[in-house]
C-alpha cells in the first residue's frame, strides 16, 4: 500500500482538537514546550498544514494536552485515502 501524501493527514483534526480547548498555535506550542517537546510555533503551524511529519513522542504530547483518545486524531480519515 502506499499513502497519498499530499492528501492524507491529521492537521485538520489537530487544528480542530486545538481549538475545542480554545487555545492559539502559539499557546500549544507552548504547552508541548512545557512538557519537553522541542518544537517552535512554524513546525507546529506544519504539523496543522500537513507540512511535517509529527513523530510519536509529539503525538503523544498532544493526546496529553488535549485529553483525548488516539482516534481522535484520525477522524475522517479512510482506506480510501490510501493506494494500494
Amino acid at each position: 500500500m502506499k499513502l497519498k501524501q499530499d492528501t492524507i493527514g491529521i492537521g485538520q483534526n489537530l487544528k480542530r482538537l486545538r481549538k475545542r480547548l480554545g487555545l492559539s498555535q502559539s499557546q500549544f506550542t507552548r504547552e508541548l514546550q512545557l512538557l519537553g517537546i522541542s518544537i517552535s510555533y512554524d513546525i507546529y503551524k506544519k504539523m496543522e498544514q500537513n507540512r511535517y511529519n509529527i513523530r510519536i513522542y509529539e503525538l503523544i504530547a498532544m493526546k496529553q494536552i488535549l485529553n483525548v483518545d488516539y482516534d481522535e486524531f484520525f477522524v475522517g480519515l479512510a482506506l480510501d485515502d490510501i493506494d494500494t
